[in-house]
């Protein structure tokens, strides 16, 4: 649908959703390529939830379209799911996905940091964040964590999955070794497409050390902390933290 048939008023609405799906296919296309190690990421996750106590509710904070959060939960027995998005294009598409499971679901258009921090946030069994988590400055993540531990009900898991550097690397050479990695070996994108995701991530990603989330971890009151997966090249981690 071309914009010129939106009326004035509607047109910067449309031009938000039209950025919206150019960002997301290009979102979806990495997934697909499996260029952030989703599939073993995502199947360590459904491993680890099958020693969860069950039934659980699940917290999806960053959700996006939902699609292999939902596809993983699907064969798990869940209470109840509910995504949270800043993006209500997002929540729509993320809607449409967890019509695959059976349980009571509830959507939520909110900056996930805030809505943890609200009144209207109940507390869940499991909460989850998938690439998102690093969009956060340090100093934001060790105030975000302790919101999100008074969150989780007694005998919780907080499970992340977020791109991460070495114990000894700065922000800037993770970006650049990253970088190097990249155009060597995501040879399914071409010039302009990897530029657009090169330029998203110098620009918004803020990875942390193993080591560093281990201690805000446990600064926020979690008792455990544990690694479950590692993508090659130690780009991306797992990890679970519980109460």
């Amino acid at each position: 649908m071309s914009l010129d048939v939106f009326p004035d008023e509607s047109r910067q609405d449309a031009e938000r959703v039209r950025a919206f799906f150019d960002r997301w296919r290009l979102y979806r296309k990495v997934l697909t390529l499996d260029y952030l190690s989703h599939r073993e990421a995502y199947a360590a996750l459904g491993e680890a939830l099958q020693s969860v106590r069950a039934p659980f509710s699940f917290l999806d904070l960053g959700a996006g379209d939902a699609d292999c959060t939902t596809a993983m939960l699907r064969e798990l027995p869940v209470a109840s799911y509910e995504a949270v998005d800043l993006s209500g294009v997002a929540l729509g598409l993320a809607e449409e996905n967890a019509a695959r499971l059976s349980c009571p679901k509830k959507f939520t258009q909110a900056d996930f940091a805030e809505y943890i921090a609200g009144d209207d946030c109940g507390t869940f069994d499991v909460i989850f964040i998938g690439l998102s988590l690093h969009h956060l400055p340090a100093s934001d993540k060790a105030a975000f964590l302790p919101r999100l531990r008074a969150r989780l009900a007694e005998g919780g898991s907080f499970f992340f999955y977020e791109p991460i550097r070495g114990a000894t690397e700065s922000r800037a050479e993770v970006m650049e070794r990253w970088w190097t990695h990249a155009q060597t070996n995501w040879t399914g994108l071409d010039a302009a497409e990897l530029e657009e995701v090169r330029e998203h991530i110098f620009e918004h990603d803020y990875p942390e050390s193993l080591d560093a989330y281990d201690a805000m971890a446990r600064a926020a009151g979690f008792r455990d902390f544990e690694v479950l997966y590692v993508s090659p090249g130690d780009f991306y981690a797992l990890v679970r933290a519980a109460t």
